[in-house]
C-alpha cells in the first residue's frame, strides 16, 4: 500500500492546471454525468404521476427499479471494464443514459417508462465502476491520489446543485424539453470521451482466467471485504439526506435548503477541509472522524430549536454536520480501494464496493421508513449508534492494513 498521501500547499485551481488532461476529462465527466442526472431525476416522479397520471404506487416502482438496475448490475459493470477497456464501457454507460433519458421524454405508456428506467440504471452501473477503476489506474503511484478523489467530489457537488436549478428552468418548456436537454448532455460527454479519453485497456483484458476467479478473488479479499462492510455505514448515513431529513423537515423550503446546503459545502469546502483533515489526522484516524461526525449529525433531529427564514434549524444542522463528515472520509475511502485491490481488478473491486453500498443504502431507506412515524427517537438512537461503532471498526481495521503494509515494506 502506498505511503500515506500529503496533499500539496498549491492552491486548487494551479493544483488542477498541473494534473493530466486525462485526469482533467474524467472529472469533467463527473460533474457532466452527476449534471444531466440531478437535471432530470428528481422531477421524474411528479411527471409520471402529475404527467401521465399513473399511481404513486407505479411511480415508486420506476424509481425503485431503476436503483435496483444500477446497485445491482455494479459487479457486471466493473466486471465489463476490468475484460475490456475502460472508454468502452464509459461512453457505452453514456449512450445507455441518452437512450433511457431521451426514451422517458418520448414514451407515455408502462412498459417504455420501465425500459427507459433499466437503461438509466444500467448506464450508472457501466459507468461509475469504469470511471473509478479508471480514474485508478490513472493515478496509480501518485502521492496525490486523495486529493484527486477530493475534486472528485467537488465535481459531484457541483453537478449535484446545478442539476436541479437548471431542470427546474427547463420544466417551464415541458418536460420532454427537459428530458432532451438531459440526454444532449450525455451525448457530449459521449463525444468528449470518444475524442480525449485514453483508450486504456482493463487490468484483466489478458487474463485468461474465468471471470469468476476474478469475483472470487475479490470476494476472498479479506482485507478488502471487510472495509467495504465497514464503509457501507457511510451510505448507511448519507443516504439519510434522501429520507431522513425530508421526513423530518417541516416544509419545502427546508428540504430544499437541506440539499442547497450539503451541496454547496461539497464544491466549496472540500479541499480545505481535505487538506485540514491531512494535517490534523492520520488516514485512519481521518475514516473514522468523518464516520463519526455523520453519525452525530442525526441528534440535532432530537431537538427543535425553532425556525430561521421559516425553514428548520436542525435539520439544516444535521445536514451541515452530515456533509462535513463526508468531506472528511470520502477521498482516504475511495484512495483506499485500488490499494487494498493491489491496483488489479479495479473495475470487479469498485463494483462490489458499490455493491455493499447499494444494498446500505437501501436498507438505510427501508429502515427509515420502518421507524419514522412508529419511533423517531430509536431510529435517531440507532442510526447513530450503529455509526459510531462501524466508525470505530473503520479506525481499526485501516489501521491495521495500514500497520501491516508498513511491516512488509521493511522487511
Amino acid at each position: 500500500m502506498a505511503a500515506e498521501y500529503t496533499l500539496s500547499e498549491r492552491g486548487t485551481l494551479s493544483f488542477v492546471a498541473g494534473l493530466p488532461a486525462s485526469v482533467k476529462v474524467l472529472l469533467l465527466n463527473n460533474a457532466g454525468f452527476n449534471l444531466g442526472f440531478y437535471m432530470l431525476l428528481p422531477y421524474l416522479a411528479k411527471h409520471i404521476t402529475d404527467g401521465f397520471g399513473y399511481a404513486a404506487g407505479f411511480a415508486g416502482f420506476v424509481m425503485g427499479f431503476r436503483m435496483l438496475s444500477q446497485q445491482g448490475l455494479f459487479l457486471v459493470g466493473g466486471t465489463l471494464a476490468d475484460r475490456l477497456n475502460y472508454q468502452t464501457v464509459i461512453m457505452t454507460g453514456c449512450a445507455l443514459r441518452v437512450a433511457g433519458f431521451g426514451l422517458f421524454g418520448a414514451v407515455a405508456h408502462p412498459a417504455g417508462i420501465v425500459a427507459a428506467a433499466f437503461m438509466t440504471g444500467f448506464a450508472g452501473a457501466l459507468f461509475t465502476p469504469a470511471y473509478q477503476a479508471l480514474m485508478a489506474r490513472l493515478t496509480e503511484g501518485d502521492g496525490q491520489r486523495e486529493r484527486i478523489y477530493a475534486l472528485q467530489n467537488v465535481t459531484t457537488a457541483v453537478g449535484a446543485f446545478g442539476g436541479p436549478l437548471f431542470g427546474l428552468l427547463l420544466l417551464r418548456f415541458g418536460f420532454g424539453v427537459l428530458c432532451a436537454v438531459a440526454a444532449g448532455i450525455f451525448f457530449l460527454l459521449l463525444l468528449l470521451q470518444l475524442r480525449y479519453l485514453p483508450r486504456m485497456e482493463g487490468s484483466e483484458h489478458a487474463s485468461a482466467l474465468p471471470v469468476l476467479q476474478d469475483w472470487k478473488a475479490v470476494f476472498t479479499h479479506r482485507d478488502f471485504i471487510l472495509f467495504s462492510f465497514f464503509m457501507s455505514a457511510y451510505y448507511l448515513m448519507f443516504n439519510q439526506l434522501y429520507v431522513l431529513l425530508p421526513l423530518s423537515s417541516p416544509n419545502d423550503a427546508s428540504v430544499a435548503a437541506i440539499f442547497t446546503l450539503s451541496s454547496v459545502f461539497g464544491a466549496f469546502f472540500q479541499m480545505p477541509v481535505s487538506s485540514l483533515a491531512v494535517r490534523l489526522f492520520s488516514r485512519p484516524v481521518r475514516l473514522a472522524v468523518g464516520l463519526g461526525l455523520m453519525s452525530v449529525s442525526f441528534l440535532f433531529l432530537l431537538a427543535d430549536w425553532g425556525r430561521i427564514f421559516g425553514m428548520a434549524i436542525n435539520p439544516l444542522l444535521t445536514a451541515g454536520v452530515l456533509t462535513i463528515g463526508t468531506l472528511v472520509v470520502f477521498p482516504p475511502a475511495i484512495s483506499m480501494v485500488p490499494e487494498l485491490g493491489g491496483e488489479r481488478r479495479q473495475g470487479v473491486c469498485f463494483g462490489v464496493f458499490y455493491l455493499f453500498a447499494g444494498i446500505a443504502g437501501a436498507a438505510g431507506g427501508a429502515l427509515t421508513a420502518s421507524l419514522w412515524t412508529w419511533n423517531a427517537t430509536a431510529l435517531i438512537s440507532l442510526l447513530c449508534g450503529t455509526g459510531l461503532l462501524f466508525s470505530v471498526f473503520l479506525w481499526r481495521h485501516a489501521r491495521s492494513v495500514e500497520s501491516r503494509s508498513r511491516r512488509k515494506r521493511t522487511t
